[in-house]
């Protein structure tokens, strides 16, 4: 049975200019082109071959049925052409006005010009197309927008190839996203509808683009308000492999998608997993691995189920130290499990060949601080070589074996990523401002079967299919009284990033131009994202968060370097313009995170967040304007790492002013004190202060930057004052920047 599915884009044209005959003063005679008068309505159903009754007649001179020319410029053959008393009427291409366009079942839907097109129709070999027109690209520059509305509903279609889209910043941010978007609003309800193909190609026109295995995107989000104050949301976003040989409706691979042709080509003859120890800088209490507990259990398609133990399969054992009955991987030991579908022993005494599994599950009974991931023989890079995922990461940082547990999981190739989730937005209610969310992950895998074409689907553990992230958001201001609290916690395997095949259904698992991100890494907020991923064709080379507030997309460090003439020279180093640019030390701010950095101008390699992936924590402060411009607050803050026993608790205190004085100049000031029990690194790619910003090679001017480490225990004091003043031509600014450290540590 066939089955399709289609998006189509279309440049209508709304009016038929028509010609007027110059030699005869009426209309030309435009046949059924128009359409045929049915009473009130006009049909363009198509019409075959009339027969012409005054063409019967039995001569021998050949007849030649008036069509185009004869109806439109009242050309006839045997007479002779003057032009000296009408004018001539220069041709105009049929399709000046577009194409007629009809459905499947012979009805006119339009007439204009094809400006995108995307379906898949299955079972068909490259049954997925994508179709742009060149017209997309040079008459619309990539964006064609449809709006409508009518009473106090109001719709857009956007297609582009540059959408700049957020669902909500724990599910989908993107920056240039090639796709779809369908946006419907009223006064209480509204609703986003993206679809994208993200397998590519961006920049291809005016060809059919068809394919067999493709990555597909789609998502949603659907939000009401509840009286005056109350808005609810959901939402949700996927992310699949499709393969449009298999005989299924599209929808049906919607959630959980489709082997491509290149998963589920051969059969898996290799299973390995891996143990580690999760905090490696410790040394001790790493992965503790149990043999004579765990197993693998195998599922044919008669029904038939193997355990490992009974046949004698047991796996090739690889690194680990011998302790009590189990192994155990510490730093940068590793515990390697092998599961050879070749081996002799699984050949003979299995109840079925390696190509008629359908299911392979194990069960590993492990403690203290581990992390497992795992490969195959089918989940390698474009060298052959495999690729390690993950599967789980204890919680905390144990060490004494009171986290024994049997772990079940599944093996599969990643076949799609989907998050479902919802929202709460207060807005002022009683002075409270409340904004919460929640969203739960799958990492869908499906065990490859050359045999069959629907799989084995499985997700995370057995017993926990998901990841979670969760986020609360409160405010309250009365007069001068001001407060805010946050909540959050964002599991250590929450996951936006998805892989993409190619034409031939191959994923390259480790290539990060193999990758999409959901939520993009965009530190610096600006058009391109920070990091290469495939659907974008460059990444973002000029990575300054914070240092362009004059949005010159130059970073202000460095204001006179450009591609006609190179400065690599920071501006604080050189004559004249010195007086106009501080060095980095100088720049001030909040910084949470204790990593010598103030917030605002970090860069990373993460996705933008909210909040950090593997945090659980809280934070919350109150505070009191003294006066315009003067403030003062203190907080608590409690955070700690998900998979290991770092935190970051923090009692601070702040204080702030900013005024102007017309006579004065503006005096800025701002102190914070803060109590700091901080060991969670938190790493930077950022600029050097004493590296040169090179434009040419901005790569090279940036390097990674480890967190000292400082506030293990300390107290922390920081303090900026700056005085502006401008008299006529004459600018007069000063500075102060004082940032102390008392390690208590140190002093014990």
């Amino acid at each position: 049975m066939r089955r399709s599915l289609k998006l189509v884009v279309v440049a209508a044209v709304l009016g038929m200019a028509g010609e007027t005959s110059a030699q005869s003063g009426s209309r030309p005679d435009y046949g059924s082109r128009l359409g045929t008068q049915w009473g009130h309505e006009t049909s363009f159903l198509p019409q075959g071959v009339q027969v012409a009754l005054n063409s019967i007649d039995p001569a021998v001179r050949k007849w030649y049925v008036p069509q185009e020319l004869f109806a439109e410029y009242r050309w006839r053959q045997w007479q002779t052409t003057n032009y000296a008393r009408t004018d001539f009427d220069r041709y105009v291409a049929p399709g000046i006005e577009g194409d007629y366009l009809y459905d499947m079942f012979g009805n006119a839907v339009s007439k204009g010009w094809l400006i995108y097109n995307t379906e898949q129709n299955t079972p068909e070999e490259f049954g997925n197309r994508l179709f742009k027109g060149n017209r997309f690209e040079r008459w619309f520059s990539q964006v064609v927008v449809a709006a409508d509305a009518k009473g106090g509903t109001y719709y857009a279609l956007t297609t582009s190839n540059n959408l700049r889209t957020t669902l909500t910043p724990l599910v989908l941010s993107k920056v240039q996203m090639d796709g779809i978007q369908f946006d419907m609003a009223t006064d209480k309800y509204q609703q986003t509808l993206i679809f994208s193909r993200i397998s590519g190609p961006r920049l291809t026109f005016n060809r059919d683009d068809r394919r067999t295995n493709t990555t597909t995107f789609f998502g949603g989000r659907f939000t009401t308000a509840v009286g005056d104050f109350v808005t609810l949301g959901v939402h949700g976003v996927n992310s699949h492999q499709s393969n449009s040989k298999i005989d299924e409706a599209p929808v049906a691979s919607l959630f959980k998608g489709r082997l491509t042709e290149d998963q589920n080509a051969v059969p898996i003859s290799a299973i390995e997993i891996v143990l580690r120890d999760e905090s490696p800088e410790d040394g001790t209490g790493g992965a503790a691995f149990f043999p004579g507990s765990s197993d693998i259990i195998i599922t044919y398609e008669s029904g038939l189920v193997n355990r490992g133990k009974e046949i004698g399969f047991e796996p090739v054992l690889e690194g680990g130290i011998p302790a009590g009955g189990r192994l155990e991987a510490n730093g940068s030991e590793e515990i390697r499990l092998l599961y050879s579908f070749d081996d002799q022993i699984f050949v003979h005494r299995a109840s079925g060949a390696k190509d008629e599994i359908t299911k392979v599950e194990f069960e590993l009974t492990v403690a203290n601080d581990y992390d497992i991931s795992m490969s195959s023989d089918r989940q390698l890079n474009s060298a052959g070589a495999r690729v390690l995922l993950p599967v789980t990461q204890a919680e905390g940082n144990i060490q004494d074996l009171s986290n024994l547990r049997t772990l079940r999981f599944e093996y599969g190739l990643p076949t799609a990523t989907q998050i479902l989730g919802g929202s709460l937005s207060v807005s002022d209610v009683l002075g409270f401002r409340l904004y919460g969310e929640f969203d739960r992950n799958w990492n869908i895998r499906q065990y490859p079967n050359v045999s069959q074409e629907i799989h084995r689907t499985s997700s995370g553990l057995t017993d926990e299919p998901h990841n979670d992230a969760w986020l609360i958001n409160v405010s309250n201001q009365r007069g001068r009284w001001f407060g805010f609290a946050e909540a959050y916690r964002i599991d250590p395997q929450y996951n936006t990033t998805t892989f993409i095949s190619n034409e031939n259904g191959f994923i390259d698992y480790e290539a990060p131009q193999n990758k999409v991100d959901l939520v993009e890494d965009n530190d610096d907020q600006d058009r391109v994202p920070d990091a290469f991923r495939g659907d974008w064709l460059f990444p973002d080379l000029l990575i300054f968060p914070g240092w362009d507030q004059n949005g010159d997309f130059q970073p202000d460090f460095n204001q006179n370097d450009n591609e006609v003439r190179r400065n690599a020279i920071p501006d604080w180093r050189e004559p004249f313009i010195r007086l106009w640019v501080d060095r980095p030390e100088m720049l001030w701010g909040r910084d949470m995170n204790n990593n010598f950095w103030p917030d605002l101008y970090e860069n990373d390699k993460d996705p933008d967040y909210p909040y950090d992936r593997d945090h659980d924590g809280w934070n919350v402060y109150t505070g009191f304007r003294l006066r315009a411009g003067l403030r003062i607050l203190g907080g608590v803050l409690r955070e700690q790492l998900i998979s290991s026993d770092q935190k970051n608790h923090m009692v601070y205190g702040m204080l702030d002013y900013d005024e102007t004085w017309p006579r004065y100049g503006r005096v800025r000031m701002y102190e914070m004190v803060k109590s700091v029990q901080d060991d969670i690194e938190d790493p930077l790619l950022q600029y050097s202060p004493e590296t040169l910003i090179d434009l040419a090679e901005p790569q090279a001017s940036k390097r990674e930057m480890e967190d000292p480490l400082l506030g293990r225990d300390s107290f922390v004091n920081q303090f900026f004052i700056g005085h502006q003043l401008k008299t006529g031509k004459v600018l007069i600014e000063s500075k102060l920047k004082h940032r102390h450290f008392h390690q208590s540590l140190a002093r014990e």
